[in-house]
């Protein structure tokens, strides 16, 4: 039997027999260091899980970026196709319209409207949250009490009332996929945008924009401050202007600034019985009856006292792309013209079809990001003579 001599076998494999030692002795220095923090945070069980949290937080921060862009893109996506298509907002107004006439009893005021690709959903404030048992409207599991949902296919065809104000809809963002619609022609007479200073700027001028689009040439005044690329008029007299100004075909004059005036006029802070009919839309902090727009920096806007928050951080790259696109706000109905739910004839359609192809009304100058055109001259109806009924044209349809 061959005997080898330890003294031997240590030298010629001492460099092996070292580096194993010194591995060994490396993971029993991790294993004493591991297990020294395991117990500072209370056992082998509870490190695991802290590891565990911090890892999912490491990833879902590296995400966010990523699923951010993501929602941006698909927010962009809803508004581009929903602004565009003058059927999403003419849904709108009947919506509102025929829940105003269903919640009238109840005391119900329909403020905003979310449009779904089959659905649209109308919140009121005040009166009964639950709708009425005949008619299309119905309650969603998922909503919150004052939210009233009916099929786009099933809702009535509706005519504005001849002493009622038109709606007024401004567009404010997305929320699950619908276009959220707000009607500045009630509440308030005052609206003001408040939360991060980006974002207020941003949603300041969308509004701006969407009003100057819609309402007929010269009823917004837009003063100083509101836009790099427009000057606008000192504050006073953008004030002055706008009060001068008369309603047209029931739609209030607007005055766009970003600061009230100094000293502040009575009317601004009046109620809105005694506010003289002017609208305004103010970048900041208001004063007396005001309805507030909060946004944040991630893009979200609430209006203040209500359940409605929405995502609008892709709302002005959709309205550069569609906003000479949007349709002006419905006149309302001449005097004398009858209900305001009405079934009209086909033969008094095509009358009117026919009288408003010779009238043509611009839909005004364009105010908005750099880059966008000016709006083609839109067509507007023309009046229809008062018939027995009600003969007026659904605003569900689309203009000549």
């Amino acid at each position: 039997m061959t005997t080898t001599d330890p003294l031997d076998f240590v030298s010629r494999h001492r460099d092996t027999i070292f580096r194993w030692l010194g591995i060994l002795a490396a993971l029993l220095v991790a294993f004493l260091i591991l297990r020294h923090l395991a117990m500072r945070l209370g056992g082998w069980r509870a490190a695991w899980q802290r590891a565990r949290r911090e890892a999912a937080l490491t990833a879902h921060a590296f995400a966010a970026p990523f699923r951010a862009w993501l929602r941006h893109r698909r927010s962009l996506r809803v508004l581009v196709r929903g602004l565009r298509a003058h059927v999403t907002w003419r849904d709108a107004e009947r919506a509102l319209a025929a829940a105003r006439e269903a919640a009238a009893p109840a005391g119900g005021r329909p403020y905003a409207a979310l449009v779904g690709a089959d659905t649209v959903t109308v919140l009121l404030a005040g009166g009964d949250a639950h709708p009425p048992e005949e008619g299309p409207w119905w309650r969603d599991e998922d909503e919150g009490p004052g939210h009233w949902t009916a099929e786009r296919a099933a809702l009535p065809p509706v005519v504005p009332v001849p002493d009622r104000p038109p709606a007024v809809l401004v567009a404010l963002g997305e929320s699950r996929g619908r276009c959220a619609f707000l009607d500045l022609a009630v509440g308030p007479p005052l609206l003001s945008v408040e939360g991060d200073r980006r974002g207020r700027v941003a949603l300041h001028q969308a509004v701006a924009a969407q009003l100057d689009a819609r309402l007929p040439e010269g009823l917004v005044v837009v003063a100083e401050g509101v836009h790099r690329a427009f000057p606008g008029l000192p504050v006073r007299a953008a004030y002055r202007t706008a009060r001068e100004l008369r309603p047209r075909l029931g739609v209030a004059p607007v005055l766009v600034t970003a600061e009230l005036p100094d000293p502040l006029p009575p009317e601004l802070a009046a109620s809105p019985s005694e506010s003289g009919g002017t609208r305004t839309v103010l970048l900041g902090p208001g004063r007396g009856y005001t309805r507030t727009l909060l946004t944040d920096r991630h893009g979200q806007v609430a209006v203040a006292g209500t359940p409605l928050l929405v995502s609008g951080n892709a709302l002005g790259r959709a309205l550069a792309r569609v906003l000479a696109s949007l349709p002006p706000v419905l006149p309302p109905v001449p005097p004398g013209a009858g209900h305001s739910f009405a079934e009209p004839e086909e033969d008094e359609l095509d009358r009117a079809e026919e009288d408003a192809l010779d009238q043509v009304v611009p839909a005004g100058p364009q105010f908005a990001e750099d880059g966008v055109e000016e709006a083609p001259p839109v067509r507007a109806p023309a009046p229809v003579p008062p018939p027995a009924l009600a003969p007026a044209r659904p605003i569900s349809q689309e203009r000549p």
